[in-house]
């Protein structure tokens, strides 16, 4: 099964090569292996700088969540920083990672207390 490969993921701080990868590293790995796109690693930047970066690319467009297609990136947000990022699998669940866990199938409702917004890679095939 596909998603196996993700499970063995475990969490490391800038981590960008299999299977030691941040959240970042997840979104990277996933488009890299399901999608075929190369995202840039942004391991010089922190998880903001690297989204501003992206959106000044046009890399990313947003879209509503009742548009979002497994494979869509959510960015999570607190007090207006984004902090974590995910892949959306749809039926309101997610792939992603965190501190000193394995990646794991999660309901985006888990994330309390944060807003959250959908993106699509906007130069996908």
């Amino acid at each position: 099964m596909w998603l196996n490969h993700y499970l063995l993921i475990r969490h490391t701080p800038n981590g960008r090569k299999y299977p030691f990868l941040d959240c970042w590293g997840l979104v990277i790995e996933f488009y890299r292996r399901e999608l075929g796109i190369a995202l840039d690693d942004y391991t010089d930047f922190s998880i903001q700088d690297g989204y501003e970066k992206e959106k000044q690319r046009g890399g990313f467009m947003e879209v509503s969540g009742s548009e979002a297609e497994k494979g869509d990136v959510i960015a999570f947000f607190r007090h207006g920083q984004i902090f974590h990022v995910a892949v959306y699998l749809g039926r309101g669940e997610m792939l992603h990672t965190g501190l000193n866990r394995h990646a794991r199938v999660e309901k985006i409702k888990s994330m309390q207390f944060v807003e959250s917004r959908f993106y699509r890679y906007a130069h996908h095939p």
